[in-house]
């Protein structure tokens, strides 16, 4: 019998967010990278199809110490962004992380799936624990990411 992948999510509603102009931010790894605002910095290693973050791009996310190279396998301009990360930057096999994007009573909800195959050892909780809250943690960064690149007070 296989083991089902681990997954977890979350939502956030933000006021007043556009969907377009959100996804506009979102994608835009230069400006991610020269960002005071945003952790890290995103290189892309390979561009994708019909735009440079598009399906089949591949990306190198830095965070500190931490290296992860990223396949895009879901890009639906505004509603839906996905990406796979590749073996060797996470502690854990088969990541995939996907954002669904929805207009919804002015404003955008924003909804995150993380996924990845079960470890052995009952580490399965806490490595859910951990991307759970590390991606939470980014739904501030996210509204202040969008208001700087759009210029909003």
């Amino acid at each position: 019998m296989a083991k089902s992948k681990v997954t977890f999510e979350f939502s956030h509603f933000y006021p007043s967010f556009e969907p377009q102009k959100f996804w506009d931010f979102h994608v835009d790894h230069e400006w991610y990278t020269k960002s005071d605002i945003m952790i890290g910095e995103i290189s892309l290693l390979k561009e994708g199809q019909g735009h440079p973050s598009g399906l089949g791009a591949l990306r190198k996310l830095t965070i500190g110490n931490i290296k992860l190279e990223e396949d895009i396998v879901g890009f639906d301009a505004p509603n839906y962004f996905s990406y796979a990360a590749r073996p060797g930057g996470m502690p854990v096999k088969n990541y995939v992380g996907e954002f669904f994007f929805t207009s919804k009573n002015n404003g955008l909800e924003l909804r995150y799936k993380g996924s990845f195959d079960p470890k052995p050892f009952g580490t399965n909780w806490l490595f859910k624990y951990i991307f759970n809250s590390r991606m939470r943690k980014m739904v501030p960064i996210w509204e202040k990411g969008y208001k700087s690149y759009h210029n909003i007070k």
